[in-house]
């Protein structure tokens, strides 16, 4: 016999992510819960469990904004989750039986997962749905002992940390203080701002001061960069069970020379080898091997891990049919999943003057 449940809300979340050995932070209702309100979305999840296997799945559900009829799609809460299954793994097969079922009769259309690079649930999802290789992202090994790591910076790497230290800048723990969160959000508008970021990140306070906030599952901490008296870098890194994340990173553009971020991502992972996890995940680029990535890969030793999507549509005719009417007035990103949140813009109409003759 199994067992197949929707669950939404915390009490419950919360009994099951204690049943799983270890989830990481990505996994926690207020973490759910925050990226749902940020997607416009309900935050859910779905249990399963038989005699081999329990699967536990968060996801946002989230209303389709196109079309005459009201129409749903789901996607994993922003960073890394999808399905996590303890024991047979053919098991996903039945999960999905159950779920494609809960989808239909709830209107939902599309399903977009984002995996996790570390617990590579990717690998039994093949069975059920499209899943597409994105880019490599990179992790600090923190098993080996901080001056193995250090050896292993790369050589300009090592030279910025070296002068960021002999220009007198330092970094500290900060207070989760309301000020302190001030200070960081002035530096990462400034960041989103010269990197040209998407409105989804540009976050507003109510957002900092959840983020912040501990729960079950992980701690969330603020590192900063100081120069003479300014704090001119800093970080949000949440610390689970098992891993750390580099989540939110912000910076002054006039202080970029000094290479503050060299030497708050040394701090960084020092302190994280301070607590004792198994390793520091910075993610990865905006692209396969942009400049981002080359500079989190100089801490890293090239120690990546293989970043997936998951794409699955439960109703194609309905998916069709608003792809279609969107493909008619709007310029889209073809290459998006779902396609109708790929758009770029509406279409220019076309006009042609047509003269007579004699």
């Amino acid at each position: 016999m199994s067992h197949f449940e929707i669950i939404n809300d915390s009490s419950r979340w919360n009994a099951i992510t204690k049943s799983f050995k270890k989830l990481d932070s990505y996994f926690s209702y207020e973490y759910g819960s925050l990226f749902a309100k940020q997607e416009k979305g309900i935050l859910l999840a779905a249990y399963y469990e038989n005699d081999s296997s329990s699967i536990f799945y968060p996801f946002i559900k989230r209303e389709v904004p196109y079309g005459k009829e009201k129409y749903y799609d789901i996607v994993t809460p922003y960073g890394y989750g999808g399905p996590i299954l303890v024991g047979t793994k053919t098991n996903i097969v039945d999960f999905y039986m159950h779920f494609k079922k809960y989808c239909i009769s709830n209107q939902i259309i599309t399903e977009t997962i984002r995996f996790h690079p570390f617990y590579e649930n990717h690998k039994y999802c093949e069975q059920v749905m499209d899943v597409q290789y994105i880019r490599q992202t990179t992790s600090v090994d923190l098993s080996v002992s901080l001056d193995t790591i250090r050896k292993n910076y790369t050589l300009m790497n090592k030279r910025n940390i070296k002068k960021a230290q002999k220009i007198g800048l330092s970094c500290f723990i900060a207070d989760k203080s309301s000020e302190n969160i001030d200070l960081f959000m002035e530096m990462y508008k400034e960041t989103m701002d010269r990197n040209k970021a998407s409105e989804y990140y540009y976050f507003d306070k109510s957002f900092f001061l959840e983020q912040v906030k501990d729960n079950d599952l992980s701690k969330s901490f603020i590192l900063f960069t100081k120069h003479e008296s300014e704090i001119i870098a800093g970080t949000i890194v949440i610390i689970g069970q098992d891993y750390g994340h580099y989540h939110l990173g912000a910076s002054r553009t006039e202080y970029l020379d000094l290479k503050p971020n060299n030497l708050l991502f040394d701090f960084m992972i020092e302190f994280c080898h301070s607590l004792g996890i198994k390793a520091l995940h910075l993610g990865g680029g905006y692209s396969e091997d942009d400049g981002l990535f080359k500079f989190k890969s100089s801490f890293t030793n090239n120690h990546n891990h293989p970043y997936y999507i998951g794409k699955k549509v439960h109703s194609p005719d309905e998916y069709e049919k608003i792809s279609n009417e969107i493909n008619e007035f709007y310029e889209v990103n073809n290459t998006y999943f779902p396609v109708y949140r790929g758009i770029i813009g509406k279409k220019k109409v076309s006009t042609t003057n047509s003269s007579g003759g004699d």
